[in-house]
């Protein structure tokens, strides 16, 4: 490349590069990085063009633009990491993920005047927006400065979504993460917003909105900027995108990108001295190691009683780090997690086998932390409206009930489930969120209240979580009235909603309902005029049947 000088002039008319009219993105790209080479040594990252020219879905074309433009003024530039290599030996398809740099001996060419004077270094950093850089006493009293704007919008956003994340509130949610990231002054503020909304996405089960947002947050991290929180940043992200693997029913995948971050020497101090980090990493991979354990057809069960185990104590660490991190709402999910798990793999076989006469006391143990983990949220204010908790009692609470369809209203309704009464004793001295005016007299009162927090638009519960009621529902009104309209409407709704489902889930649903006494099970795959006709017959000799009995 020529040695010739580039006259570059920056007065109140046009700016121009060697006589000629220049683009202003190009121009100031090309300044920006003979500041950066002036003032620090260093290559400009993705995020400087993002904060200074916001939304990266142009990046691309800005970059090309700005490169061509380059060319045609006879400067040689490079980007990647390897700033010894010469530019024509680049990848151009990686271009724009940057660091981008002048090549060796580019800068000294640069001929900048500002009404034909040489223009300072200070000068030129107040036409870049970087003067600040200049002056760090001047910089530490600048960020205190910026309008509270941003972290007012991140505030709001984060109480709605704590409130939980309704049909009616989702849009404000977004509005305020949008207004947020408008208003970011900087990589770090960008990036916080983008992490809490794809993790807020997440956890509320919208996983595309999730991962749209790590896509918009991987230029920020990707641009290894200097802000002390990058690598927290990059392993939550990490850590959230394995989660929506997961959401979507994909282990595998899943658990090949968690097993990256374990594998990451950056961020394997994350994991190890960050407990909120730490928390997420192990409760995901606890939940990974369930998946295996209950694959039930597919994996030997050594495999499977090592996987099962391995969970436990990832349960256990994850409950750990979770009170290290003083996150609250982080030990009411591990707990849910922990009282779960248990019951599920003691009942598959997986676990303490050896003592077949401890199932009562397994029993009670996953009770209490369920128990635990509600009396969190309701003494809190954490959860979200999420009908998980209630869910894994109504499942544990007839988890002894083992009679298989076809099965007779008498032999369904002999069956004999854990008592309201016996969850109460085993939760004390936590068992006041299991009050009476939450349906807590009996099972089906229960999962009444339940589904009309749903149907009344007081929480919003997904598909899975919906047709898990809508099953608790039919199962227990079937099993303490007996052919009883609200079993029959729960068992109806809950064969409707099938095409909701994952097809997995679809299979799991349709042995419950068949698990329902005979008429309940016929009447979920009737059609509706059938299904109507069918309810009226059962339903009306129940009731006769019923006035027989209280006669004297």
């Amino acid at each position: 490349m020529s040695g010739k000088k580039i006259r570059i002039e920056l007065g109140a008319a046009r700016y121009r590069v060697n006589g000629r009219p220049a683009r202003y993105q190009s121009l100031w790209l090309l300044l920006r990085l003979y500041y950066a080479e002036q003032s620090c040594g260093g290559p400009v990252h993705v995020s400087a063009i993002l904060a200074r020219f916001p939304g990266a879905s142009s990046l691309r074309m800005r970059i090309s633009r700005a490169y061509a433009d380059f060319a045609d003024w006879g400067i040689s530039a490079g980007w990647g990491r390897d700033t010894d290599k010469a530019p024509a030996l680049l990848n151009r398809a990686r271009r724009s993920q940057g660091p981008f740099w002048l090549a060796a001996g580019q800068a000294r060419r640069l001929d900048i005047r500002l009404d034909g004077r040489y223009v300072e270094l200070a000068e030129l950093a107040g036409f870049l927006g970087a003067a600040s850089l200049l002056d760090s006493q001047e910089a530490s009293l600048e960020y205190v400065m910026h309008d509270v704007r941003y972290w007012s919008e991140l505030t709001q956003a984060l109480r709605m979504a704590k409130d939980g994340v309704a049909a009616s509130t989702e849009h404000g949610v977004a509005e305020h993460f949008g207004r947020a990231q408008a208003a970011a002054k900087d990589e770090f503020q960008a990036s916080l917003s983008l992490l809490k909304e794809s993790l807020i996405w997440r956890r509320h089960g919208h996983v595309r909105r999730s991962e749209d947002a790590l896509l918009r947050l991987r230029p920020y991290l990707e641009s290894r900027g200097d802000y002390a929180a990058l690598p927290s940043f990059s392993a939550m992200a990490a850590i959230a995108h394995a989660w929506n693997l997961y959401a979507q029913g994909n282990v595998p995948a899943a658990q090949g990108a968690l097993a990256q971050v374990e594998s990451d020497l950056v961020l394997q101090p994350v994991i190890r001295y960050n407990p909120r980090v730490r928390f997420e990493f192990l409760n995901l991979r606890a939940l990974l190691g369930k998946s295996v354990a209950m694959a039930l057809q597919t994996i030997p069960l050594m495999e499977r009683t090592e996987s099962a185990m391995r969970a436990m104590k990832d349960l256990s660490g994850a409950l750990q780090a979770a009170y290290e991190a003083d996150s609250i709402e982080a030990a009411q999910d591990v707990a849910a997690n922990i009282g779960w798990s248990l019951w599920l793999f003691w009942t598959n076989g997986l676990i303490d086998q050896k003592h077949p006469e401890r199932e009562e006391l397994l029993r009670m143990q996953a009770i209490r932390w369920i128990g635990l983990s509600e009396w969190i949220c309701d003494r809190f204010g954490v959860g979200g409206g999420s009908a998980w908790n209630t869910i894994f009692l109504l499942r544990i609470a007839r988890g002894g009930c083992n009679a298989k369809g076809p099965v007779t209203l008498s032999q369904f309704q002999a069956q004999r489930p854990v008592s309201v009464r016996q969850v109460l004793d085993a939760t004390n001295p936590y068992h006041a969120p299991f009050s009476p005016a939450k349906g807590y007299v009996s099972w089906s009162e229960v999962a009444r209240f339940t589904l009309e927090e749903h149907d009344s638009g007081h929480a919003q519960y997904g598909p899975l979580q919906l047709a898990n009621v809508l099953l608790e529902m039919a199962w227990f009104s079937a099993h303490e009235h007996g052919l009883c309209v609200q079993a029959y409407n729960a068992a109806e709704r809950l064969a409707a909603m099938s095409p909701a489902l994952q097809p997995n889930e679809r299979r799991f649903f349709r042995k419950g309902l068949r698990d329902l006494p005979l008429e309940l099970a016929a009447a979920a795959t009737d059609t509706p005029a059938s299904a109507t006709e069918r309810r009226r017959t059962h339903v009306g000799n129940t009731h006769h049947a019923r006035q027989r009995d209280a006669l004297p």
